[in-house]
């Protein structure tokens, strides 16, 4: 199945960030990651408002910080916050383009 580019690329960063997660020894982060990242790449719009409700409020996605034996590795923070910025503006614009769809 081809997905749209925009879900595709969505998919794409989403697992860029759980790799990243995972290698940071977070697995509930990464865990939450890749079920949004599995119905997102079915084509299931839950996916996409789960995504979105994980930034949401205190001890959310935006407060994550990656860290391996208490050290905050500069390198991958700066990777991991721009790929989560991407997810975000790419779930918003699918989410954007839903409610238009839907007359909201």
């Amino acid at each position: 199945m081809t997905l749209h580019s925009d879900v595709d690329q969505l998919v794409g960063t989403l697992e860029a960030m759980t790799r990243l997660l995972r290698l940071h020894g977070d697995g509930g982060w990464a865990e939450q990651i890749e079920r949004c990242r599995s119905s997102i790449a079915r084509s299931d719009y839950h996916g996409v408002d789960r995504l979105l409700r994980l930034y949401a409020g205190m001890g959310s996605l935006n407060d994550v910080i990656l860290q391996s034996d208490g050290v905050a590795p500069a390198e991958d923070n700066e990777q991991f916050d721009a790929l989560r910025t991407d997810a975000w503006e790419r779930a918003h614009v699918l989410a954007r383009n839903k409610a238009g769809a839907n007359g909201e």
